[in-house]
């Protein structure tokens, strides 16, 4: 075991797009935390909630074609109101994709899953820019046990297509590790490097479910992604599980 931030690496300039579910928003806030040090740009390629003033340093709403890079967390992105809930989205402008160069990290939510632990993908989807460095693919181990239907799996008859599963079955790590490795799954639109993150793990049962997640994946499928790991955000807990 060792600190999770240790376990990702991200030593030099990156952008990543985090993709999946079960933790997206909150690892991307532990990335941008913890590296609040240097120049951060944090954003989004679909939408998310209006950020906490905790979250950041500086938001910038617009215009982005200013937009400074500065030590700490800087949040950007496109303001939209539906039902008057405030939400966040990416801007339009080609000038905000250029800046990200003048920034050390950014850290991209590029996936949604209406709030639902789990998820499969529409053609549309995740929405992985063209400048990404890494993806960082989440699965969330709290959903084993848990049954296929709509309230924990969000386009749950594109996930039924995926896995070998009916619907209302209980979901287990043989399902999981299908999600992850189908061509039409989690890493279908990746580009950069590839981590798969399995969240929500902090005991040492959940460790041992983690690892079978990976025994059940197909070894020609993990040599495309650089690591593996395991961990919680949470308590900055983490495991690599497999690295090339």
């Amino acid at each position: 075991m060792e600190k999770l931030i240790d376990c990702f690496e991200l030593e030099d300039y990156e952008v990543v797009s985090i993709i999946g579910s079960g933790g997206k928003t909150s690892l991307l806030i532990f990335l941008a935390k913890k590296y609040c040090h240097e120049k951060v740009l944090l954003s989004t390629t679909t939408k998310i909630g209006y950020p906490k003033a905790n979250i950041y340093d500086r938001l910038v709403i617009d215009p982005f074609e200013n937009l400074a890079a500065e030590i700490g967390i800087t949040m950007a992105g496109k303001v939209t109101a539906k039902h008057e809930k405030k939400k966040i989205s990416m801007p339009e402008s080609a000038a905000f994709k250029q800046s990200f160069p003048l920034f050390d990290k950014v850290f991209l939510e590029a996936d949604g899953a209406k709030q639902r632990p789990l998820k499969a993908w529409a053609d549309f989807e995740p929405v992985i820019v063209t400048e990404t460095t890494t993806t960082i693919g989440i699965i969330p181990l709290c959903v084993l046990g848990q049954l296929t239907d709509e309230t924990i799996i969000h386009r749950l008859p594109y996930c039924l297509k995926l896995v070998s599963a009916k619907k209302n079955s209980p979901i287990t790590v043989q399902h999981l590790a299908q999600l992850i490795e189908h061509p039409e799954g989690l890493f279908a639109k990746a580009r950069g490097e590839k981590i798969l993150y399995i969240n929500h793990v902090e005991v040492t049962r959940d460790l041992e479910l983690a690892k079978q997640i990976v025994q059940k994946m197909n070894p020609m499928f993990k040599r495309q992604l650089k690591k593996i790991i395991a961990g919680n955000t949470f308590s900055n807990r983490g495991w690599i599980l497999w690295e090339k």
